[in-house]
């Protein structure tokens, strides 16, 4: 649920084309509902996500690693879709001729917040892939062949994340797009996984 909802978000409210103040307040007063509704979405998809770390946490070993940069993820996450929520409020549907020149300086910087703990959030997101393929190497064998994917994954995070903050913008924006995406599909498939063990595991007869 996490990962459709996530896309789903995502999908509906792109972002502006450059972190200029003028194209931030420009995207923004056209699209402020969708960036409303895109933090709504991401909100019950924090939700959920939380959830599903409780419940892989406690099916697989490295709980505590696993609970820890699930909740980093969401928290830093929560703080990028904040401050765009907060454009959003407060450009959406406003006339460009009655923008005050300081505001596109604010805007600027407030959507730069956003997009800065994305790129910290990078850092986070490595950790808790590199958790959760850890949980399924020290599983049953089956489990243990997707956690070589997540070895592969946890090594693309690890150099996404200096990436997004050294790199030229265009190109940290393409990988992290590619990496976010291959993200989304592992949480997917871990989700599909931790539905499976739950219905192997013989559940307690009371006496």
């Amino acid at each position: 649920m996490f990962a459709v909802v996530t896309l789903t978000a995502f999908l509906i409210s792109p972002g502006p084309s450059s972190a200029g103040g003028v194209a931030v307040v420009a995207y923004y007063t056209a699209h402020g509902d969708a960036a409303i509704w895109q933090a709504v979405l991401v909100g019950f998809g924090v939700i959920c996500f939380i959830w599903f770390a409780g419940a892989f946490a406690e099916a697989m070993p490295a709980a505590n690693a696993v609970l820890v940069s699930a909740g980093a993820m969401a928290a830093v996450y929560l703080v990028t879709l904040g401050a765009w929520e907060a454009l959003g409020e407060t450009y959406n549907g406003i006339d460009l001729i009655n923008v005050p020149n300081d505001s596109y300086g604010d805007a600027h910087v407030l959507f730069a917040v956003g997009v800065g703990a994305s790129h910290m959030a990078s850092f986070a997101d490595a950790a808790f892939v590199g958790a959760t393929t850890v949980g399924l190497l020290t599983s049953v064998r089956p489990w243990r062949r997707l956690g070589a994917i997540g070895i592969v994954l946890t090594v693309a995070w690890l150099i996404n994340a200096p990436l997004q903050i050294l790199a030229a913008a265009g190109l940290s924006v393409t990988i992290g797009t590619i990496v976010f995406l291959a993200l989304l599909a592992w949480v997917f498939a871990l989700s599909v996984i931790l539905v499976i063990t739950l219905r192997r595991t013989p559940t307690a007869t009371p006496a």
